[in-house]
């Protein structure tokens, strides 16, 4: 028989957790974690921003698994590079993080006077007065793609009215977008990205960016 034993263990209670993201790495990568958890590991540190015990002590954590296996590492890290905290899963069916939402995701709604803003990087929206998932053309879609799926952190009032809080995407470009819609690009490229029937631009497209 095998078990897994812990050195001067402080208890044995269970602690509630919740995965905010699901990581898998390769096989022979995950082997190693589970030899050397202590090791610093590049993937871990990426992710510090998400491990933490919040104040109900909830540990925030990482799912970390390797390809083509069914057991995990659940890791809090709290702000290091390592297993500071961190529980084996025999079996990690069902525990995968949700999938993050993305912007294309919130175009089944029809959206009016909403801002672009960066997770990390302070940018200068401007007004994108309709956007829905009718809004660009299959051209546009594509030409847009990094945008449309950007991440979702979060919808709030803020400044600027209506803002949309988007991680996973270049701040520059999330500006470039909005200008576009806004009329700041050529007529070419405006009536080759928007369909015809959305509503004119407050600016009229005649601005390079």
């Amino acid at each position: 028989m095998q078990a897994i034993f812990e050195r001067k263990p402080s208890d044995f209670m269970p602690h509630e957790f919740e995965i905010a993201k699901t990581i898998q790495i390769p096989a022979a990568q995950f082997q190693s974690l589970l030899v050397a958890p202590l090791r610093d590991y590049d993937f871990i540190k990426e992710y510090t921003d998400l491990m933490y015990c919040d104040e109900q002590n909830v540990f925030h954590c990482l799912l970390l698994t390797g390809e083509g296996r069914n057991d995990g590492i659940l890791v809090e890290a709290e702000g290091s590079a390592y297993c500071r905290y961190a529980a084996y899963v025999p079996e990690i069916s069902g525990m995968a993080a949700p999938q993050a939402m993305q912007l294309k995701d919130l175009l089944r709604t029809h959206w009016e006077d909403i801002h672009l803003m960066h997770k990390d990087v302070e940018v200068e929206p401007a007004t994108i007065v309709e956007l829905d998932e009718h809004t660009l053309t299959d051209a546009g879609k594509e030409a847009w793609a990094d945008i449309l799926n950007a991440e979702v952190v979060k919808i709030y009032n803020g400044y600027y009215g209506l803002q949309l809080e988007l991680d996973k995407v270049k701040p520059r470009r999330l500006e470039k977008f909005s200008a576009m819609l806004a009329g700041y690009c050529s007529v070419s490229d405006y009536e080759k990205w928007v369909t015809e029937d959305a509503d004119a631009p407050s600016q009229s497209p005649e601005m390079k960016l």
